[in-house]
């Protein structure tokens, strides 16, 4: 693929993150009621600007990334592993990585 050769990378000096994982547990008729503007609810996207609010209203500064999405009509339960990342000292951190 010719177009990749093209792409140059550089690592970023004095930027560190560390990233936490959080489980949301949502009842399935408040998570559907919430994203009805959404056609799939279920997807991506419609999952970050739910869990993009609840972030928020915690004022919570974390950098949201990937979202995994588990549905469980039996339970009435929609669970989201959330990863958000957190900006952090890079100073300790050299020697580590």
């Amino acid at each position: 693929m010719e177009f990749l050769e093209q792409i140059e990378e550089t690592n970023t000096e004095g930027l560190c993150f560390e990233v936490k994982h959080k489980t949301l547990q949502i009842p399935r008729n408040l998570y559907l009621d919430k994203l009805d503007n959404y056609d799939e609810p279920f997807s991506e996207e419609a999952a970050q600007h739910l869990t993009q609010k609840y972030l928020d209203w915690k004022d919570d500064q974390g950098l949201l990334g990937m979202i995994r999405i588990e549905d469980n009509p039996e339970e009435n339960l929609v669970k989201l592993d959330v990863a958000v990342r957190y900006v952090i000292e890079c100073e300790g951190l050299k020697n580590s990585l």
